[in-house]
């Protein structure tokens, strides 16, 4: 019972994901690979790749990958056209074209590649190739191409 109430929460919070990236205060361009470290949420849209750090905590909801490896522990369910990873401790490697990746927790780890946008919430530090700052606590959006 607890297990399906805690799947249930995770899907809320990242179901919440998607209207959050519409009030994005801020925009940065930049070039080469993403790298971000926060507390917060955070969601990739890219044709390229994701590679997500699981630390334990928080939950990673992965979309439209066309290869998807996760090496590590926690709860992994096929949820709502993807595959949601609850508390994973390990890594999850994402990619495809149309690869959307939403994660939520205390901290949250990711470098992406190849062309798209981030939306960064929260508190943290990102850097490309060409950029790097702090997130915001009211929303930071990032494009990168290689």
């Amino acid at each position: 019972m607890k297990k399906r109430v805690f799947i249930l929460v995770a899907v809320a919070v990242l179901a919440s994901l998607a209207l959050t990236t519409v009030a994005s205060a801020k925009t940065v361009e930049g070039t080469g690979t993403l790298w971000a470290r926060g507390a917060g949420i955070a969601k990739v849209h890219s044709d390229g790749s994701v590679k997500v750090r699981g630390c334990g905590v928080g939950t990673v909801w992965v979309k439209g990958a066309e290869c998807l490896e996760a090496h590590g522990v926690g709860i992994r369910r096929e949820v709502a056209g993807g595959v949601l990873f609850i508390g994973w401790w390990g890594k999850i490697v994402a990619s495809g074209e149309e690869l959307t990746v939403r994660m939520a927790g205390g901290l949250i780890e990711f470098t992406a590649e190849g062309t798209g946008w981030a939306y960064l919430r929260g508190r943290g530090r990102y850097h490309t190739d060409s950029a790097g700052g702090e997130w915001s606590p009211d929303g930071i959006t990032i494009y990168f191409t290689p």
